[in-house]
């Protein structure tokens, strides 16, 4: 479809329905059945799927859709389910899938297992003839499916057994601190100094440098890697690589549905009940921290419900009313880890226990192989699993009549949302290994010094959220010739809150008076000026809309709109404050600490304390119920997961369009369309606290520090350093003061852009039909979703094309009648009623995500949940050739060369996305059989195939590897499914 931009859902994922319509973001869109809004309000997809079969109405709402529709900014995805009727009637169908089937991904060194089944069936017909109907219906899904990995980098041999000799150019690390030092004479048996470098080409002898001839001996290895090592697996693929698709995703699902309809003096009553259950074993979650490497699976289960009333009432002086009332209930438990769990962090080489600077168990039933991640390899059980329940009830009412040559329509709309979050966020701790101490990720993870550790705790979140809207709309024929339609909706769309208001944010200089204490800046609702959900509810969010339709001649039209489309904040906006003092603790260490104690920093060997187990404080504080005993050092410094700024504004797109159509022919129509939307106060997230790089860089140095003080680099924002004349400096960042870490903010500063060519060519001849379209566009942004951080001190410096952003897209859909009967001269039931269709489609590729992970910049702008980069980038040289190529054997998909290294001290040079990965070519196929068996039964066959040419499709988001500090840094990892071949039949009654 024109304008929608489609996205490669994450393996084993099942797929919420989430796509980019006219630039907007993939949470932008709503998601409507029978009325009912039944959007998740977490990550923003779909909690309720129907049953195809079931569906009488689908209709995608792309752009300048009427004020009746609100609430995103995106697309509308409007399913209007079956009705029965007083004829019985309805069919029953089997998809099947089978590994024999199917080819071989291109990275994978076997063909994946791919078994699915889906029975189901639908039924309706009447309850009590012309008065009252039902329609049922029913699906069932099990799946067992191969999830490629794609090429991911692991040591190869010679590194697993301590020798980097291959690497070695990557050794360019220099020994941080006198007591990291002395640890390192204690387990080598020889002398090493701070400063001391690791390793340098030539480099022979331990009185040269730490590690010489690149090797590191068994005896210098940590105690948790070596019992970690195990869990990460050998190459497979050349020396230093890893692919498999022998690992499986299962999937358990059954829905059903049940809709009944009545004509009564009321008007048409209509109720419908839909009940999904699930069980989903996903062998590489990584959307919920986990590992990318097999052997450590998790499961999500869930259950969603949605119950819909409706009355459509037609009154004596012709005006119609619509009512609709829905509950929507989402429960579901995502990411619980399954593979890799019991196994004790003891019995891994930690040191465990409160009373103990090594690790705290808080979550025994969580307790596994721990969660580690490298460059660009993950392993461990989950840490970001989440249990919640999602509860939306809505209402909503219009009134339409027709007044001569008006078409009028008013309305409102009231939702109130609940979603109670239970998670698990990193409760056993996490571990990022980015060579910051060595150069080599797995140098440090084997010498046991990691780039920093995360923990946090918490209790459950009680999220909140109410929205209403009135509406007027016209539509007013003017003439036989023009249309004119215009209306204004009005938002009132309240930003999330905590029913126990258990939420903060930061305004610098203001002192809480509900904590008493706490550190200057942070605040909570109750303070002044401070509401339940940090920003103010905005009254002024009026939206006009616009548009005329001119028809010069029967064969010729043109159209144009504008309108402006707020879009509520999504529910994960408040779902990520979690682990902030005084009701959560998030721990993240001030500078590299050791591996077996992590909350010892390696460089000094301070013992940071134990911070866990955590008491949170009793609920109910308020200005006039002040808690003043807590003890705030043990938080100090404050490191805050995004917080919710207190002047945030209702994010809103202006949306405008012109298409000009025209019939070429009694069977043909074209479509030209021009499609523009500019977003504003869209919501990011930026570090409010990012680090001094010039102070850093002032005591980088062993010469620039005292005796026995570390030196200040990457992910050591935090640390505590001595200058050589004796001034001590607590961390490097600044704006909010020593009392803070990292602590970023979610603020509506963001903005896009979007223009797009649309065309579109619909032609039909006797017993073939054809639809062709292709979109020209272009998407720009400062980011693309809330895993993105904007630059600190400019946010202009953000702008690059957006993740979603396909600047060519060529889509042709073909139904076709093969005239068997006339080719062969016989016309009966095996020669009649054969039909082929497909769908081709040629598209550019995603652009590739460009980031450096290893925190030079000295600005610690570290992520804020899973998945999410830094803002550094590498360096890029003006003017070098890219090179870009589309097919993996033939090398990188760009000129690796043309990117370097920042400096110490620099973000980097290259925007964050400029370019593009392999783009697409795919053809997909079915061929249908029809067979009449009464006049009003019928049975179908279809053999369908996906990719049926078995083209290798190198495309997607994260088909390109573009992180510089990987050794897979510009290759091509990831491949697309390969041909895929399914088999259905349905019987029609």
């Amino acid at each position: 479809m024109a304008g929608v931009t489609g996205t490669i859902a994450p393996s084993g994922q099942l797929n919420a329905g989430n796509v980019s319509v006219s630039g907007q973001r993939e949470t932008a869109n709503g998601f409507l059945v029978n009325g009912g809004d039944v959007q998740e309000h977490m990550n923003g997809g779909t909690a309720v799927v129907p049953n195809l079969d079931s569906i009488d109405e689908f209709r995608v709402l792309t752009n300048n859709f009427d004020p009746e529709h609100g609430n995103y900014n995106g697309g509308i995805i409007n399913v209007v389910t079956k009705s029965g009727s007083d004829m019985l009637h309805g069919d029953m169908f089997e998809f099947f899938r089978n590994t024999a089937l199917d080819a071989r991904n291109y990275f994978s060194p076997e063909r994946a297992t791919f078994n699915q089944n889906q029975p189901g069936g639908t039924i309706g017909g009447p309850l009590k003839r012309q008065k009252v109907f039902f329609f049922a219906d029913y699906e069932a899904t099990r799946t067992t499916q191969g999830i490629e990995t794609g090429l991911i980098p692991v040591p190869s041999g010679a590194e697993r057994a301590g020798n980097f000799a291959d690497v070695a150019s990557s050794l360019t690390g220099t020994v941080n601190g006198r007591y990291w030092a002395n640890l390192l004479s204690q387990r080598l048996g020889y002398a090493v100094s701070p400063g001391e470098p690791y390793y340098f080409p030539g480099c022979t002898t331990a009185a040269q440098c730490v590690l010489p001839n690149a090797m590191i001996p068994q005896r210098a290895w940590s105690s948790p890697a070596q019992r970690l090592l195990q869990y990460i697996p050998p190459p497979n693929s050349g020396e230093n690589q890893f692919s498999t698709g022998a690992f499986a995703k299962t999937v358990r699902d059954d829905k059903f549905a049940y809709r009944v309809d009545a004509n009564s003096r009321l008007g048409l009553l209509s109720g419908y009940y839909f009940f999904d259950d699930y069980r989903l074993d996903n062998p590489y979650p990584g959307q919920q921290g986990g590992a990318n490497v097999p052997g450590f699976d998790a499961l999500t289960l869930g259950r969603a419900q949605l119950f819909a009333a409706g009355d459509n009432t037609v009154m004596r002086n012709g005006a119609v009313n619509e009512f609709h009332a829905t509950f929507t209930r989402n429960a579901n438990n995502v990411g619980f880890p399954n593979g890799g769990r019991g196994v004790s962090l003891a019995s891994q080489g930690f040191v465990t226990g409160p009373a103990t600077p090594g690790i705290v168990v808080q979550a025994p039933e969580l307790e596994g192989v721990e969660n580690i991640a490298f460059d660009a390899l993950t392993m461990g059980v989950t840490i970001t699993g989440v249990n919640q329940v999602n509860q939306t009830f809505n209402f909503n009412d219009s009134l339409s009549k027709v007044f001569g040559t008006h078409t009028m329509k008013v309305g409102g709309q009231f939702q109130f949302s609940q979603v109670e979050l239970d998670p698990n966020a990193t409760f056993n701790g996490t571990f990022t290994f980015a060579g910051t101490e060595t150069g080599s990720d797995f140098a440090d993870f084997l010498l046991g010094i990691p780039s920093n550790y995360i923990q946090s705790t918490g209790g459950v979140f009680h999220l909140r959220n109410k929205y209403g809207a009135l509406f007027a709309q016209d539509s007013w024929r003017i003439g036989s010739r023009v249309t004119f339609n215009y209306g204004m909706r009005w938002d009132v769309m309240q930003p999330w809150y905590e029913r126990d208001n258990q939420i903060q944010t930061i305004v610098p200089g203001q002192e809480s008076v509900v904590f008493p204490g706490a550190p200057l800046g942070l605040v909570v609702p109750g303070d002044p000026g401070i509401g339940r959900g940090l920003s103010p509810t905005r009254w002024d969010n009026v939206a006009p809309r616009v548009g005329i339709a001119y028809a010069p001649s029967e064969k010729f039209s043109v159209r144009g709109s504008y309108g402006i489309f707020y879009t509520a904040f999504q529910g994960l906006s408040a779902g990520i404050m979690y682990g902030v003092p005084p009701y959560g603790y998030n721990y993240l260490s001030p500078a590299p600490p050791l591996f077996e104690t992590p909350f010892v920093t390696a460089a000094d060997g301070t013992n940071n304390g134990q911070r866990f187990p955590f008491p949170p404080p009793p609920l109910g504080a308020s200005a006039s119920n002040p808690v003043s005993n807590i003890d705030w050092s043990k938080f100090i410094p404050v490191n805050a997961d995004p917080f919710f700024g207190n002047d945030n504004k209702t994010p809103y797109s202006e949306n405008y369009m012109l298409s000009v159509q025209r019939e070429l022919a009694a069977n043909a129509v074209a479509t030209a369309s021009y499609v523009g939307s500019r977003g504003h106060n869209i919501l990011v997230i930026r570090q409010a606290n990012p680090g001094n790089a010039a102070l850093c860089l002032s005591v980088s140095q062993p010469d620039q520090v005292a005796p026995g003080s570390p030196t200040c680099g990457p992910f050591a924002e935090n640390g505590i350093f001595v200058t050589k004349d004796g001034q001590v400096i607590h961390g490097t960042r600044g704006p909010l003061g020593p009392d803070y870490g990292t602590m970023t903010r979610q603020e509506t500063t963001g903005y896009s852009r979007y223009n797009a060519l649309e065309l579109n060519l619909r032609y039909t001849h006797g017993n073939a039909s054809v639809q062709a379209g292709y979109t020209l566009s272009k998407s720009v942004d400062v980011a693309s979703n809330l895993g993105e951080q904007v630059n600190p001190f400019d946010i202009h410096r953000s702008e690059a094309p957006s993740a979603f952003d396909m600047r060519h897209n060529f889509v042709v859909s073909y139904n076709y009648d093969l005239p068997f009967g006339r080719l062969f001269g016989r016309r009966n039931e095996w020669t009649e009623r054969w039909t082929i269709s497909g769908t081709t489609r040629f598209s550019s590729g995603f652009p590739v995500t460009l980031y450096n992970s290893a925190d030079t910049s000295l600005l610690g702008t570290f992520g804020n949940g899973v998945n999410n980069n830094l803002v550094d980038t590498p360096n890029y040289s003006p003017g070098c050739d890219l090179q870009v190529n589309r097919d993996p054997a033939k090398g990188p998909a760009f000129n690796t060369s043309c990117f370097s290294l920042p400096a110490l001290g620099e973000i980097g040079s290259a925007p964050r996305r400029f370019s593009y990965g392999p783009g697409i070519q795919n053809f997909d196929m079915a061929l249908i059989k029809n067979v009449s068996l009464t006049p009003n039964k019928s049975l179908q066959v279809r053999v369908e195939a996906f990719n049926v040419l078995n083209q290798p499709q190198f495309y997607g988001a994260g088909a390109v590897d573009g992180n510089i500090t990987s050794s897979t840094f510009g290759q091509i990892v990831a491949a697309a499914s390969p041909r895929l071949i399914q088999i259905a039949t349905k019987f029609v009654f």
